[in-house]
Order: C-alpha cells, then sequence, then structure tokens
C-alpha cells in the first residue's frame, strides 16, 4: 500500500519542464518579463534553478501558446501584444463561450452548478498585484469550468488554451479600473441564468 503511495505522489508530482513552465508563464503573464524582453536558456536555467533541457521544453510550449518568439542562436523574446491580436482573442472567445454557455444550459446538474456558483464570487483588490494573480487563477477556473459544464471535450481544451493565451491580455486590464464587484456580478448572473434564476439587481 505504501508503494502505491509513494508511486502516486511521484506521479503526480510535476517534472521539472512543467514547474519551469508555470513559473515563466506566471512571470510573463504579470509582467515580470516585459513584452519584447530577450531571453536565454541559460539566463533562465539560472533564474529557475534548473538545467537548460527543461527550460527548452518550457519555452517551446510557450512558443506554441503564443507568449515566446524563438530566435536562432538568440534565444527567445516575449511577444508583443497587439491590438489586433487582443481583437481575434476575444472574436474567437465571443463564438466558443457562446457554444458552451448553449450546451452547459442543456446538460449542467444542480451539483455543477453549485461549484460553480462558489467560484463566481471571487474579486480583487484593486492596485494589488498580488491579488491580480489570484483573480485570473480564480477567473480561469471559473470559465473553464462552466466550459466544461458544455461535456464537449474538445471545446473544453480549445478554450483552456485560448484564455491561457489571453491571461496577458486581463492582467493588463485590471489595472485600469476597478471592476471587482462588476466582474463578480456578471460571473453571478452567468449561473443564475444557467440556473433559469433571475439574477438580483
Amino acid at each position: 500500500m505504501m508503494e502505491t503511495d509513494v508511486r502516486s505522489r511521484e506521479a503526480a508530482k510535476p517534472t521539472a519542464a512543467e514547474q519551469v513552465y508555470r513559473a515563466l508563464k506566471r512571470d510573463i503573464i504579470t509582467l515580470q518579463h516585459q513584452p519584447g524582453a530577450s531571453l536565454t536558456e541559460q539566463q533562465l536555467a539560472t533564474l529557475y534553478g534548473t538545467s537548460r533541457v527543461p527550460v527548452r521544453e518550457a519555452c517551446r510550449r510557450l512558443g506554441q501558446e503564443g507568449l515566446l518568439n524563438g530566435r536562432p542562436y538568440r534565444g527567445y523574446s516575449v511577444n508583443h501584444i497587439s491590438l489586433k491580436e487582443i481583437g481575434d482573442c476575444f472574436d474567437l472567445r465571443l463564438g466558443l463561450e457562446s457554444r458552451a454557455l448553449e450546451l452547459a444550459a442543456q446538460r449542467a446538474t444542480t451539483g455543477d452548478l453549485d461549484r460553480l456558483r462558489n467560484l463566481a464570487t471571487t474579486e480583487y483588490t484593486y492596485h494589488d498585484w498580488d491579488s491580480y494573480v489570484e483573480f485570473l487563477d480564480r477567473n480561469l477556473d471559473f470559465h473553464i469550468q462552466l466550459a466544461s459544464l458544455s461535456r464537449n471535450d474538445r471545446l473544453v481544451a480549445v478554450l483552456r488554451d485560448l484564455l491561457g493565451s489571453m491571461q496577458r491580455f486581463f492582467f493588463l486590464g485590471l489595472d485600469l479600473g476597478d471592476f471587482a464587484s462588476e466582474m463578480r456580478s456578471e460571473h453571478e448572473e452567468l449561473v443564475a441564468l444557467l440556473s433559469g434564476d433571475t439574477p438580483d439587481l
């Protein structure tokens, strides 16, 4: 029994590449690495306390997600954010989430909606960047959980990738104004609509 538990813990432990991927992605999203910044594998290996191999794998994944751009023999650069990219992403998100909501309205159970309702209450503190990071994690979780109620795994996978790549946009937007209560209300209204309830005004 103990050997099974040990194997389970080892399987659940993220690899070095996964740890670097998460840390580097978080630092790009929160602008610790600014758009246009040049990064080398050795620099990142030193920063995140690992070798260059897991760094290379993490950078490959982030390149596929549109956050990094590989430059032969020169390392990587953090991709810039363009208004066109933002517009394209929001257009795609609108179509995907609208379909996910249609399916969720047909397939979600009461238990599903109770769990989603708990996630809908999260807010952030204006001008508190640590609070922004926590909020973005929970906000992403809310939207992925909502999409999962569609019971369409491919739709969920595409939305997860899209929303993950949009985290930088969201982070920048949080500091433009205090929209915490407004965003919470929007989430609660979505759950209410899926539940067939009339949201409180």
